[in-house]
């Protein structure tokens, strides 16, 4: 499917089987599997038959490919996102005056688009262990103020760990795909980058932009969770949305549409004029050599006791994954820390003396 419709929209037009067959000859020439294979007649003729058999038989809407191919999902979950999605979009379409929404408006808002996009089984929630339910850990997270329950020391990882796993990667996930077929409508097909400038082609109010950010940082407020992600100085949720209100308080002089005062651009050169001065100064920052950490998982039957991880922020937290995608060690965000620091040191978890330690790349 992917090669099909890459194939097409690189071609500019509907192509005749026979123009088909030539083109997925090449790709096949190309792969691995042509170089590897010792039965590479047959699989070469069953690679090809499948590839016609798609498009003649099974998905001959060029339409229909290309709206599949851009939800990144299998034909089958691809097809229940396309019949759901009109119902998200207009779900999505109502929020422009976010800004101005309440906490609890705002709160709402969220949990029906998670509710109705985890219905589908690609992104389907899983249960929580306890006497809890998904909507009571996402309340804690995105408004803890206003949560009636909340973890306590034995099972803060594991609420952390399912908001990673369920919120910060399904249900983002799904968000994703969602906004690709708002884009593939609006351009018509058109492959088109998704950018600040042409957001507001797609037609879809500026907080779904802002919406997998405000899952990530644990927050209601899209000015709160850029400034937590670019601001060094900005290190607490409670800071960042005290912050904002500076935000909010300029931008209503300068706009009468509540779903401008979103408008990433608008955010974007506000957070640049207000914070450049402070940035501008401050050394180079490097993280601690060493990092004490609470461990996730039972290593005293681990051959190693040392691994190599990745840090991932949530809130005021930092999870530690190993390269497979498991997480193995949480611990409060260190003073001073920068997202940017994975793109220039190594972590390793020693999970016998319970620290992560930093080494610069060489």
């Amino acid at each position: 499917m992917s090669a099909i419709v890459e194939i097409e929209q690189l071609e500019a037009k509907d192509l005749s089987p026979n123009e088909l067959e030539e083109h997925l000859q090449k790709i096949w020439h190309r792969s691995f599997a042509h170089y590897a294979s010792r039965e590479q007649e047959r699989l070469e003729n069953l690679f090809i038959r499948r590839g016609r058999a798609l498009k003649t038989e099974i998905y001959k809407d060029v339409s229909q490919r290309r709206r599949l191919y851009r939800t990144s999902l299998p034909p089958r979950a691809g097809n229940e996102l396309l019949t759901l999605y009109p119902k998200l979009k207009e779900q999505l379409s109502v929020s422009g005056d976010y800004a101005i929404w309440t906490p609890e408006e705002r709160f709402n808002y969220v949990q029906d688009i998670v509710s109705n996009l985890t219905s589908l089984s690609k992104f389907r929630l899983s249960d929580p262990s306890g006497n809890i339910s998904w909507n009571e850990i996402l309340c804690w997270w995105l408004d803890p103020n206003k949560a009636m329950k909340k973890p306590n020391l034995t099972q803060i990882s594991k609420w952390h760990s399912y908001i990673s796993q369920n919120f910060g990667y399904r249900f983002n996930w799904g968000l994703g795909s969602v906004i690709a077929l708002a884009m593939d409508e609006a351009f018509r097909g058109e492959l088109v980058e998704s950018s600040l400038e042409n957001w507001s082609q797609i037609g879809l109010p500026w907080i779904v932009f802002w919406m997998k950010e405000l899952i990530v940082w644990g927050t209601l407020d899209p000015v709160a969770a850029y400034l937590l992600a670019k601001v060094e100085d900005v290190t607490t949720r409670k800071q960042a949305e005290e912050l904002a209100q500076t935000y909010y308080h300029y931008i209503s002089e300068r706009e009468s549409e509540p779903n401008e005062y979103l408008n990433a651009v608008n955010i974007k050169n506000w957070v640049e004029q207000s914070f450049s001065s402070v940035e501008r100064h401050l050394p180079t920052p490097k993280p601690a050599n060493q990092i004490n950490v609470n461990l996730l998982k039972d290593f005293s039957k681990a051959p190693s006791k040392n691994w190599r991880v990745v840090p991932v922020e949530i809130g005021d937290e930092i999870q530690w994954f190993d390269l497979a995608g498991f997480p193995l060690a949480i611990c409060q965000k260190p003073e001073k820390w920068q997202s940017d620091f994975l793109n220039t040191y190594d972590f390793m978890l020693d999970a016998e003396n319970r620290f992560v330690s930093s080494k610069i790349y060489v």
